[in-house]
This record gives C-alpha cells, structure tokens and sequence, in this order.
C-alpha cells in the first residue's frame, strides 16, 4: 500500500535538473539565475531537510513563464511578480495562463465567441457610435448570418483591445494606422510564405502553416523590440541588467572566497553543497506576499 502510495506522489526535481529542462528553451539559463529569481520571490521551491531545492512542475512552468515575460516583453521583476500574484489570487488573464503553460496565446485574446451586432454594446461595454465608428474606419467588419448581423470572434477580441486603448483617451480614428501597419506586415510574411502555402504536397502545406505563425510570432517580437527601443528613456532599467550584476556578485564572492563553495559542475555536487550550507544556517523560503511596490496596471 505504502509502494502505490509512494507511486502516486508527484516528481519534484533538482535544480540541476531544472537548469537542464529549462535548457531547451532557455540556452543561457544558468542555476545562479534560478536563485537569483527565487531569492526574488519569483519562484517557491520545497525545502527538504537537509535544505536543498526540490521544484514541482508547476514551480518549472511559472519559472518558463517569468523567463519568457522578461525575453519576450521585457518586463521588470516587479511587474512579474504582481502577474504571478495576480494569477494565484484568481485575478487572471486567460492569456497569461496560456503563455505560462507554455502556449503562447495573446494576453486578454482567448476565449471569444462571436456577438451579435445588436448586442454588442450592452456584451462589450462599448456605445452603439464608437462600434459604428469602428466598423467605418475598417477596424473591425460587421458580418451577415443566418440570425442576423454580428461580429466574429477575432473583430471581438479587435473590440477588447480598442476598449483598452480608449481608457487612454485614444479615439476610433488614431487607430486607422494600425490597419495601414498591418496590411504592409501580412503582405511582407505572405511574399515569403506564399509558395509554400501553394504547393500541392499536404505536408508542405502543414509546414508552411507552422512557418507562418512563426513569422507572425517573429514579426511581433521585432516590433515590439524596436517600439520599446524608441520609448527606452521613458522606461526603467530591464530586469535582465539587474539579473547579470547579481550573477556578477555571485561570481565575484566565489572568487574572494573559494573555500566557502564549490563549482556547480554537475546537478548532484551542486545539491551536496546546499544540504551542507542549509544545514548550519538554514534559508527561510521567499514569501508569497506583495514583494514592494508594484507598477499600476
């Protein structure tokens, strides 16, 4: 009974091993940044006894999603931890979820349904004029069905984002340019990707379609570098900057004190050294609590 038992519980893993599954997706993750974000309250990971780490898989999946917020959107350690607090307080995006399991779905962009057209106003909390707005300046398209007229679910999720946009004092009309952006961006990725998409093989067209979100990923990836490098001296500093110096603190300690800690050359030595430096003073686990100020959303 006590073997099924055994069986049943869930595999919690070293750091060592943490660092070699985070790999794959994150070359350069090294176990002093695995530290570095745990000592920032970023990440929980069990004690056991002797004091060394033991990570769950959700603690794997939330240490991928604050490394992708950082490489992907360049958010300060700050921000990412109000996200995580929010996603254990419920106060979540379904996106954010999406993106923490590894999916990559838009924050805020799952799970719409289509909306009839007279409903839309009382469904999306927006005026009957600012949707007619939206629909004359070509933002978003008013379809005809067999029960009337309404908007698909990708106009909806159109009409979320400009919701957002106009708590900003954004009106219908600046948002015109976007339309003029993206109709230069689709026809550059189709240029690229259009002969494969025409090839009459069925697995070369499967390819292609994978090759297409990737392009579209990529070209979301570049604007969004190139827009943050235009407004960098409004911003504060990246996360990644403050993340490098305490690597380089670490570094350097070992050096003015060799004796005290040994390479991390392989993940069992790397645990041996924990078990022994926790069992004389032992770390208490970084707390779940509001870690300082957080940006206001």
């Amino acid at each position: 009974m006590r073997a099924g038992i055994m069986a049943a519980e869930e595999k919690k893993y070293g750091i060592g091993e943490v660092q070699e599954i985070l790999k794959k997706e994150f070359p350069d993750i090294t176990i002093s940044k695995i530290r570095f974000l745990e000592k920032e309250g970023l990440i929980n990971p069990e004690r056991t006894p002797s004091g060394y780490r033991k990570y769950s898989k959700a603690n794997i999946k939330q240490l991928s999603y604050v490394l992708r917020l950082q490489r992907e959107e360049y958010l300060p350690l700050n921000v990412i931890k109000k996200k995580i607090q929010d996603l254990r307080s419920g106060k979540v995006v379904a996106g954010d979820l999406a993106v923490m399991s590894g999916q990559g779905a838009e924050p805020g962009l799952t799970g719409a349904v289509p909306v009839s057209f007279d409903l839309a106003p009382s469904k999306l909390h927006l005026s009957a004029e600012t949707l007619n707005e939206l629909v004359d300046y070509g933002i978003v398209t008013v379809r005809e069905g067999p029960e009337g007229k309404y908007f698909s679910p990708d106009d909806v999720k159109v009409l979320s984002i400009a919701k957002e946009f106009f708590r900003y004092g954004v009106e219908p009309r600046h948002l015109r340019m976007y339309i003029q952006f993206v109709g230069r961006e689709a026809s550059f990725i189709e240029q690229i990707i259009r002969p494969q998409l025409q090839h009459k093989d069925p697995n070369t067209k499967r390819s292609a379609i994978k090759d297409l979100e990737s392009l579209m990923a990529l070209s979301r990836m570049f604007t969004q570098a190139l827009l943050r490098e235009a407004l960098a001296k409004y911003l504060p500093r990246p996360a990644t900057l403050d993340v490098l110096e305490e690597q380089e603190a670490d570094s350097a300690a070992q050096v003015a004190a060799p004796d005290q800690e040994r390479p991390e050359a392989q993940p069992e030595a790397e645990e041996e050294e924990q078990a022994e430096g926790y069992a004389e003073e032992p770390e208490p686990p970084a707390p779940e609590g509001d870690g300082g100020e957080m940006f206001p959303e």
